[in-house]
Formats: C-alpha cells, structure tokens, sequence
C-alpha cells in the first residue's frame, strides 16, 4: 500500500493504475502506440513533441481516443513532481480550431475547462505557436536549400536528428516537463 503521506509514492501509483486501466481496455496496437509515445516524450525530456509515424496504419491508430489519452499520462506524469500533484487532476479540453492549428486539444486544470474565454486563449496561444512553427520551418527549408542540404519528406535537412520526427498532418504532442527524478513510464 502507498504511503498516504509520500505524494510523489502516491502519484506513480495512481499513473500505474491509469495504465493498467487503459491496457485492460484499449486495443493492443493503440495501447503500445500510446506507451511509445510517452516513452518518447518523457525520455527526451517533456515538454512539446511532434509526432511522426512510419505508416498509414499507425497514423490510424492515433485516433483522438489515443492522443486525449496520451494528455492524460502527461499529466499523470507531471504530478510526480514535487509540489506539481495538482496536474493529475487536470483533464483534457477541445479546443477547437484556429487558423493554424486544428482540433487543438489541451491538459487544462478543471476551472480552466469551464471557462469559454480561457480555453479560447489558450486555443489562441497554441494557434500562435503553430504559425511559429510554421514559419520556423520554412527559414530552415530555405536554409537547407541555400546550403545544398537534401531536404526529407518533413522539410527537415537530412541527418538532424529528432527525439519524435514530424508527422505530414502536423500533429503536436504538449505536456509538462517530467522532473529527472520523476519515475519514468511503462516503457513499451
């Protein structure tokens, strides 16, 4: 039994179930996709990741059950760390679209959810952040072009290494940064 008085004992605990929960009740190929993804995302350090999958059945596989339920261990995840046990309450909030980012979903903590003018500033922010990348992404194309470096099939120069590649639909992973300390996930 958990030591009630540990939070962070109580915190990996309650992700361990979540876990369990969702291996008792999700296809198995969602159910690894989705512990690969947190692996991933957890491995290289939180915070946001873009998603790439190696084919047409995975890019299925991610369906919006999946990528809520990835939030969920983000959070999970979050609350492991010192003072930060209020994220496992977060839940996930629909967004809705921007211009530049849609179905934007989001972890948000629970009176965030409630209230129509913050989750419209946050869709706003993460709107915001899309159409960075964007034009991001497009000054490294055109310096990859300029500099004669072969460009992938994800605008990327070839030979920069990614901790998660880029999907073509754009799909962005945000979360928390996992603590070090912080136990790390069911690995795949």
């Amino acid at each position: 039994m958990a030591d009630q008085d540990d939070p962070q004992e109580v915190a990996r605990l309650r992700y361990q179930l979540y876990v369990e929960a969702l291996q008792a009740r999700m296809p198995q190929a969602q159910f690894a996709l989705l512990l690969q993804a947190i692996w991933l995302w957890a491995a290289h350090g939180g915070g946001t990741a873009r998603l790439s999958f190696d084919s047409e059945a995975e890019k299925e596989l991610f369906t919006l059950e999946v990528q809520q339920e990835l939030l969920n261990l983000m959070g999970l995840l979050g609350a492991m760390q010192p003072e930060h046990e209020h994220r496992a309450d977060h839940v996930v909030a629909q967004l809705g679209d921007g211009k530049y980012a849609k179905d934007a979903t989001s972890l948000v903590p629970p009176d965030v959810s409630a209230d129509p003018d913050q989750l419209r500033a946050q869709r706003d922010r993460i709107d915001a952040e899309q159409r960075q990348r964007r034009l991001d992404q497009k000054e490294v194309e055109g310096i990859a072009r300029a500099s004669l470096i072969p460009v992938n099939k994800v605008g990327t120069p070839d030979g920069i290494q990614h901790s998660v590649a880029a999907p073509e639909s754009g799909t962005w992973v945000r979360g928390f940064e996992p603590d070090a300390a912080a136990a790390s996930p069911a690995a795949p």
